[in-house]
């Protein structure tokens, strides 16, 4: 009887112990990728601008769809090439650097959606969330950051209401999948 008992507790305990671990393929909760997607929030602390931008003013996109159709393909700054002296910054949804770029004027030097290899190679992003960070001159005279969204067929569209895609109707943000 004590034997049996014994076997008992035991199988109890085992089963308890397996029972209660954590099982994320139950987690009925899904991140959001696009969290903070869009916001007109800094990222990497407060926003500096001492610019003189008579010349025109920085304006940020943020959105890319990267699907070639030439709208929204590329992450956009606008009037950036008025201002010769910058580093345009791109991290992703962990704070890493995938892209840095001190010529954001050269239509080869915009974040295409693929981050900078090692040893030059390039791999598709994925969707989501991505922080950028713009310097002009120095940090003191223009700093801004903020997040930009990354997003293509067929991920579930996510409300992009607060993203700014300029004067382009864009048919990926315009029609989405059902």
């Amino acid at each position: 009887m004590i034997k049996q008992i014994k076997f008992s507790v035991i199988l109890i305990s085992i089963f308890t112990i397996f029972s209660c671990g954590d099982d994320d393929s139950n987690n009925q909760e899904t991140q959001n990728i696009y969290e903070g997607c869009c916001s007109t929030e800094p990222v990497f602390g407060a926003n500096v601008d001492n610019l003189d931008q008579s010349a025109g003013e920085i304006e940020v996109f943020t959105i890319v769809t990267q699907n070639e159709d030439g709208i929204n393909d590329m992450f956009s700054i606008r009037n950036i090439e008025l201002y010769s002296n910058h580093i345009v910054t791109i991290y992703n949804s962990v704070d890493e650097q995938i892209y840095e770029s001190t010529n954001y004027t050269d239509f080869e030097a915009m974040f295409p959606g693929y981050p900078q290899g090692e040893n030059g190679s390039a791999s598709i992003i994925s969707n989501g969330t991505y922080r950028y960070k713009i310097v002009i001159e120095n940090e003191e005279t223009f700093r801004k950051s903020g997040s930009f969204c990354v997003y293509t067929f067929p991920d579930p569209q996510p409300n992009f209401e607060g993203c700014n895609l300029g004067s382009q109707f864009d048919p990926v943000i315009a029609n989405p999948p059902n």
